[in-house]
């Protein structure tokens, strides 16, 4: 993939994604349009390796997202596929993401049916606010890291709700390399 862009804008594109079809930014405004580029201006200078992102010129609030699984992590090298859609009071409420998970779940916080459950998202309670979407601070940047950082790690067992507390047991251990071992198979299928 290193011949491509790892952030792109395609005119005339086929938009067929998730939330094609929704209200879009013609309706938004002049403002919305410049929060918008904003964003693009983030992501073109600061995606990390293995983070590709296709924005849209029609559409300037939808963003197709892929993430190809980290190295060391049950799922290097798989790919994975995001639509987000900036909804009209961005950055006043979080990015809409949707992921693409052709019916299998092969993560806590990656559901069958395209949730992402990540609590900068609003999808899931943070327990400290630097988890929160603020929209001061917060960028779509910072929820592609977050996914590929913290979603798509090295033991995703442990962000079941409530398995944190087996971390460094035995049985933890051993749920965690089974629980791998699933998304691993999954990941390549």
């Amino acid at each position: 993939l290193a011949e491509f862009d790892q952030f792109s804008i395609e005119e005339g594109a086929d938009l067929s994604g998730h939330y094609y079809g929704e209200q879009g930014p013609s309706e938004y405004g002049h403002a919305f349009a410049r929060v918008a580029q904003k964003q693009w201006r983030l992501l073109r200078g600061g995606l990390p390796d293995g983070v590709y992102v296709v924005g849209f010129a029609e559409r300037s609030d939808l963003l197709r997202v892929l993430i190809i699984g980290p190295p060391g992590t049950p799922y290097q090298d798989a790919l994975f596929v995001f639509d987000l859609q900036l909804p009209p009071d961005f950055p006043q409420q979080p990015p809409s993401v949707h992921y693409i998970s052709h019916g299998e779940r092969i993560n806590p916080n990656l559901y069958e049916n395209g949730k992402v459950c990540l609590s900068l998202l609003g999808t899931w309670t943070g327990r400290q606010s630097c988890e929160l979407w603020n929209p001061q601070t917060s960028t779509v940047l910072q929820v592609l890291v977050s996914i590929q950082a913290l979603v798509l790690c090295e033991q995703p067992y442990y962000n079941e709700a409530g398995y944190e507390k087996q971390l460094g047991s035995s049985e933890g251990g051993y749920h965690a390399r089974r629980y791998n071992e699933g998304a691993m198979l999954l990941s390549l299928k």
